[in-house]
């Protein structure tokens, strides 16, 4: 009882695998804040982006068990980056304690506007026109595989452009240097309503709020296919039960928080 009575007594670190000003960066700074209040000590959010998000995962599964470090991971980072490479030097399961499940979003296909095509089956034609000329963004585990599995269901061949992060995959797309991405609907959706990119489809199994006009991908020609990320807080294994515990019930006092959820 005395560890988490006492705890936390200085600041806690939030490791955020990707870079900063994407979508799960956003997410993960609000948390860190309202957490901190929460705790009446400082939250930190520290990015850590690279590898697709294996050094920062890393980085979190080594730290001192300690309740002082701990991770905003996703589907892709925790989970998916097992299958993706040949080797990551942590494993999810044995090496963290969940602590929350704290959002699942879905993406949506966005093209610059310079390219002919108004819908994913014109994108389809074009991409089977012109094998491997077209350039896809990949930012992230999550963009890598929502855009490969649409490769894979309709028979395309996109060439992949591999990115540090989601935000400059997003600025090359707007400035042409890219032809797709399959990008988080909240950082897209502003540069659609700009005019900087086109929207094709969203990648949830049926329409979404978010969007409320553009058809699913299923719905759009590819049959079967739907793609959504999930992100949640871990601490490293051995964090004590008790302060464990004590994260879990503030982050998600935190996650019901009207403005973070309206965020």
């Amino acid at each position: 009882e005395a560890g988490a009575q006492a705890y936390p007594s200085k600041p806690i670190r939030m490791i955020v695998p990707q870079g900063a000003g994407g979508s799960t960066d956003i997410v993960a700074r609000l948390i860190a804040q309202k957490l901190g209040e929460a705790l009446g000590q400082q939250v930190v959010a520290e990015n850590r982006p690279g590898a697709g998000g294996i050094i920062g995962v890393d980085t979190a599964a080594k730290a001192a068990p300690d309740g002082y470090t701990i991770l905003f991971g996703s589907s892709t980072t925790v989970a998916a980056n097992v299958s993706l490479y040949s080797k990551v030097p942590f494993d999810p399961v044995k090496d963290f304690t969940p602590l929350a499940m704290a959002a699942a979003a879905y993406f949506v296909f966005v093209v610059n506007p310079s390219l002919p095509v108004s819908n994913m089956k014109e994108l389809i034609a074009l991409a089977k026109s012109k094998p491997g000329q077209l350039n896809y963004g990949s930012g992230s585990s999550s963009a890598q595989i929502c855009t490969e599995m649409f490769k894979s269901l309709a028979g395309v061949n996109i060439t992949m452009i591999p990115y540090k992060s989601t935000p400059q995959a997003l600025s090359d797309l707007v400035a042409g240097q890219l032809q797709v991405l399959c990008e988080p609907v909240t950082t897209a959706m502003p540069n659609v309503k700009a005019g900087k990119l086109r929207a094709l489809a969203v990648t949830s199994p049926k329409r979404t709020v978010m969007a409320p006009d553009l058809p699913s991908v299923a719905e759009a020609g590819v049959p079967g296919f739907e793609y959504v990320a999930w992100v949640g807080f871990f601490a490293p294994t051995g964090t004590p039960k008790d302060i464990a515990a004590k994260l879990s019930a503030e982050i998600i006092k935190v996650l019901k928080q009207p403005e973070v959820v309206e965020k």
